[in-house]
């Protein structure tokens, strides 16, 4: 794998890791909205961070497979 392609790699898990930190405060302020306790926000905007990261981690195997 040369070095462009490990800089293409490193480009696009931050910009997925940096989508998925808005996710998060997105499903933060669903929680809120919906009237959840303060704990039951933060967990859902965690989840919502987590489950978004982990997608995009999927997602970043077939770019793997795509370049290589």
């Amino acid at each position: 794998m040369s070095t462009h392609n490990l800089a293409l790699l490193l480009v696009a898990v931050a910009a997925l890791a940096a989508v998925s930190g808005p996710l998060g405060v997105a499903g933060h302020g669903l929680a809120c909205a919906v009237g959840s306790p303060v704990t039951v926000t933060i967990t859902w905007g965690g989840v919502v961070c987590v489950s978004a990261m982990t997608l995009f981690i999927a997602l970043l195997a077939v770019i793997v497979s795509t370049v290589t």
